[in-house]
C-alpha cells in the first residue's frame, strides 16, 4: 500500500509544481492499476485505500467530493475483474497492461467530465498530460515486462 500513498504524494507535488501550467497524469491510477493487476484474485484490500486516496485528492483540490473516489474503487474492481479473467497464459503481455494501463487513465480522467459537463473542450494541458500520462505507462509496461521476466525466472 506505501506505493498507493506515494504515488498520491508524488501526484500532489507534481501538480503544485506545475500548477498554472500543465495538468499532472494521474500517478494514483497507474499504482492503482499496477496493485490490482498482481492481487487480481483478492482485491479487496485495496478498496478502502484507493477509496480514501480518491477523497484526499479530492478534498485536497476541492474538486467534488468522492467523485475521484468513485473512480478510484471503480478502477480497483475493473482492473482486478479483468485481469482475473484473462487466462493466466495471457497475463503476461506487455500489451494488455498498456491497453489496460490507458485505459483506466483515460476512464478516471474523463469520469468527472460525464458528470460535471466541465473540461470537455480540447486544451494544450489537456494534451500535455496525456502525452505525460503515455511516457508513464510506458514506463509502467517496462517495469511490468522486467516483473514478469523475473517471476518466470
Amino acid at each position: 500500500m506505501g506505493v498507493l500513498w506515494f504515488s498520491l504524494l508524488a501526484r500532489d507535488l507534481l501538480q503544485v509544481a506545475f500548477s498554472g501550467t500543465a495538468l499532472v497524469p494521474d500517478l494514483t491510477v497507474f499504482a492503482i492499476v499496477w496493485l490490482a493487476v498482481f492481487r487480481c484474485e483478492d482485491a479487496t484490500p485495496l478498496f478502502i485505500p484507493s477509496f480514501l486516496a480518491g477523497l484526499f485528492w479530492d478534498l485536497r483540490w476541492t474538486a467534488l467530493p468522492g467523485m475521484t473516489s468513485a473512480a478510484y474503487a471503480l478502477t480497483v474492481a475493473a482492473s482486478a475483474w479483468v485481469w482475473y479473467h484473462i487466462p493466466p497464459s495471457r497475463r503476461g503481455s506487455p500489451v494488455l497492461f498498456f491497453i489496460w494501463a490507458v485505459a483506466a487513465h483515460a476512464f478516471s480522467s474523463l469520469l468527472p467530465v460525464f458528470f460535471t459537463g466541465k473540461g470537455l473542450g480540447f486544451s494544450p494541458s489537456l494534451a500535455t498530460q496525456q502525452g505525460m500520462a503515455v511516457a508513464c505507462v510506458l514506463g509502467l509496461t517496462a517495469l511490468f515486462i522486467r516483473r514478469c521476466r523475473a517471476h518466470h525466472d
